[in-house]
């Protein structure tokens, strides 16, 4: 996804949208330096640090911008590559792939939040009340641990079909999983029909489909 964001920013022409503007305020840049990330994503195609086009457009002072630029530069928003322009002579550009990392970065994060609100509606849906604050604590250690929203959603799957929906039931059931080396839901599929197989019992005409999932595996 980041790298998508990054080559679409780097192509296109646009107009400074909301999420340019939360990066600048994310990196805490001052009115000048605002200005100067600004002016150089208004000029993707060929972002050089003209200063007397950007004292003319912004009003600026020249040292006020020669500190601005320096400024964002430490901050790595920007980086400086040399090439040569139409005429042959060698020039600096203004690479702007930290800053676009820095909005891909953001982006990356909301959706995080978006996937993992997403789990807490399917649980407290699921469960037709909302969530505790136990459980809402330890469905937060189970994404603070790594836990992918397609895992945890097989795990639930999982102690549905068992008839044993609790927390402390899917609990053991990733912790089980992680066990085994299980990350996505095709191994986890797997390993569950395997587990699944009919197996004959003595003296009895049934056959057992379940796993208790809080019991160690022999």
């Amino acid at each position: 996804m980041g790298d998508t964001i990054v080559k679409l920013y780097q192509k296109q022409n646009f107009v400074i949208g909301e999420d340019i503007l939360k990066t600048i305020k994310k990196n805490n840049l001052t009115l000048d330096e605002a200005l100067l990330i600004i002016y150089f994503v208004g000029n993707n195609n060929h972002p050089i640090l003209d200063i007397e086009e950007i004292k003319t457009k912004f009003g600026m002072e020249e040292l006020s911008i020669m500190q601005a630029f320096a400024s964002i530069t430490n901050k790595d928003l920007i980086k400086i590559r040399m090439e040569k322009n139409r005429e042959g002579k060698v020039e600096e550009v203004i690479d702007l792939t930290p800053f676009f990392e820095s909005i891909a970065m953001d982006m990356g994060e909301v959706e995080k939040k978006k996937n993992d609100e997403d789990i807490f509606d399917l649980f407290e849906s699921q469960l037709a009340r909302p969530l505790s604050p136990i459980e809402f604590d330890l469905i937060n250690k189970w994404l603070d641990r790594g836990e992918s929203k397609e895992l945890i959603t097989s795990a639930l799957n999982e102690a549905v079909y068992n008839g044993t929906f609790t927390l402390r039931y899917i609990d053991a059931i990733l912790s089980e999983w992680a066990k085994k080396g299980l990350k996505t839901a095709k191994e986890v599929n797997i390993y569950i029909k395997q587990r699944r197989k009919p197996k004959e019992r003595k003296n009895q005409d049934f056959l057992n489909f379940d796993f208790n999932w809080l019991e160690d595996e022999n």
